[in-house]
């Protein structure tokens, strides 16, 4: 019934959009005042995606995608479908000292609202954004900004070699501040992109219809639907349908379905996300590391990224896409002899006879932990890890939780199954910075190595890319090495729209997917 009533309205909402803007597109005024009626096409683009946040808030978490995504929220700076950085609301930029970057706002850019963009509503945006973000991953050692007509003057306390990276981020997207207080905002952000939003309902789905006063260009679509569809194969089937001309993050089992046929596009290839295991430091077998060395060695990661994922088998955290990717072979391939062999060694034995490896006289039964919002091939690789580990003489459980926060600040686990976006910003600090230094905020496992640590304090005061480069690499074989975190395999990004849709990209970054380019045919 509740999925029946969510449809439901969803539809409604479309119906009411196509309604107004029918309406609004079919009366036109002459010279002398009158009305008469004027019929235009209108163009609608039917889309589905996977992830909607609770409300289109930039600052709040990752909310801002959405905003990126489907051509809402803009920034000054932006990432293209290359991960090259691209002028947007700022034209051009330049470094002037070690501290100092000077933008250069564009003329003529207009909020969705029609009020003016200059220096000072960027200033007031980016401020906004450092005070109320609860992303303390995204926050900026800002000294001073400083506004003069379309000249933006950012100055920092410390040398930031990822300044320009970091505004990239959808948390930095350029909002009207004058109106950000009133109701309904966090739904509604007033932004400057080739779409604004209608209605935005959780859960559901957003109408977006066309910025008419966009200061780039025409826009060709007149009104995009998104519809939150989770289910990877239920997309798929929304797409062959016809309910949808638009879907992203289908799975490779599910491209199968529109590779080679005349009425789709299928865009495909490797992003940014990378699958991992999170080792719960505080335990005390974690803290051997030939027994991470044994955990490592036990799993068949290339079988699991073949079969279970359709993906390709990670070493470290960033693709080989990235110029700051390890290229070197795996440290840990798969060896049930090798990890049996280490486990022995670290006295992890079996004295009863059961089959499971003890410590302190207590079977060693893990406690793996993935989210439900991963699907059932996060659990599935679960359990395939269950069946190998039990042939080194480990025991372990699997539970799926609607949330990890609150189990993986409970400490109640020894694995947990996780993903992220490796390098949003197109730089290794991020990752590094925020889920593995010592004391990161969403460093889940507590994993702790000083030389990890110095990679993050020296890629702090490195401005050269070739050297920020070099630590990516030197940092992803640390982590490899150290086995504190066991990365499994990265994911494919996969935009598929049908053959009459034009102007669609995809994005290595996986932060936009429709921006003013795309095309109804």
């Amino acid at each position: 019934m509740k999925k029946l009533l969510t449809a439901l309205v969803f539809i409604v909402f479309c119906i009411v959009l196509v309604a107004c803007s029918q309406e609004n597109q079919s009366q036109q005024t002459n010279v002398d005042g009158s009305q008469s009626n004027h019929s235009e096409e209108i163009k609608i683009l039917n889309a589905a995606t996977f992830w909607m946040s609770d409300n289109v808030e930039p600052t709040t978490s990752w909310n801002g995608w959405v905003a990126a995504r489907f051509g809402v929220g803009e920034n000054l700076v932006q990432l293209d479908e290359n991960m090259d950085f691209k002028p947007v609301i700022a034209e051009s930029w330049e470094q002037v000292d070690e501290l100092t970057t000077v933008f250069t706002i564009r003329e003529g850019i207009r909020f969705h609202n029609g009020n003016p963009v200059d220096a000072r509503a960027c200033k007031e945006s980016i401020e906004r954004a450092l005070r109320i973000t609860n992303r303390e991953d995204m926050k900026l050692p800002i000294e001073s900004i400083k506004a003069e007509g379309q000249i933006l003057t950012i100055k920092t306390s410390k040398i930031t070699p990822t300044l320009v990276n970091f505004l990239a981020d959808p948390v930095y997207i350029i909002v009207d501040t004058s109106v950000a207080d009133e109701e309904g905002f966090s739904l509604k952000p007033i932004c400057t992109g080739p779409f604004k939003i209608v209605n935005y309902e959780p859960n559901v789905g957003i109408n977006l219809e066309r910025n008419k006063d966009y200061w780039k260009c025409e826009v060709d679509v007149d009104i995009i639907n998104v519809k939150l569809i989770r289910d990877t194969s239920a997309r798929a089937m929304a797409l062959q349908s016809g309910e949808v001309d638009f879907a992203t993050a289908l799975n490779r089992r599910d491209l199968e379905l529109f590779e080679g046929k005349d009425e789709f596009i299928v865009h495909r290839g490797p992003n940014l996300r990378v699958a991992f295991l999170t080792l719960n430091m505080n335990k005390p077998y974690m803290q051997n590391l030939g027994f991470r060395q044994a955990l490592a060695h036990g799993i068949d990661k290339e079988t699991y990224a073949r079969e279970i994922y359709k993906a390709t088998k990670a070493k470290g955290p960033f693709n080989e896409s990235l110029s700051f990717a390890y290229k070197g072979e795996d440290y840990y391939s798969y060896d049930p002899d090798k990890a049996r062999s280490l486990l022995d060694r670290e006295g992890f034995v079996d004295t009863d006879g059961d089959g499971i490896r003890e410590i302190n006289g207590e079977n060693i039964i893990l406690q793996y932990a993935t989210s439900s919002r991963f699907g059932k091939d996060a659990a599935n690789t679960g359990v395939a890890m269950q069946s190998q580990y039990k042939e080194i003489g480990i025991g372990m459980e699997i539970t799926q939780y609607e949330n990890l926060s609150a189990i993986s600040k409970s400490g109640e686990f020894d694995i947990i199954w996780d993903r992220w976006s490796s390098a949003p910003t197109a730089d290794p600090q991020y990752i590094f910075e925020t889920a593995f230094k010592t004391g990161s905020p969403s460093n889940r496992g507590n994993y702790s190595n000083p030389e990890l640590d110095a990679i993050c304090d020296r890629l702090d005061k490195t401005i050269n890319k070739e050297e920020r480069d070099k630590l990516g690499i030197e940092g992803a074989e640390i982590l490899m090495k150290d086995a504190g975190i066991i990365f499994l395999f990265y994911l494919e990004g996969s935009v598929v729209t049908k053959s009459n849709i034009e102007g669609i990209y995809r994005f290595v970054s996986d932060i936009y997917h429709i921006d003013e380019r795309v095309e109804i045919k």
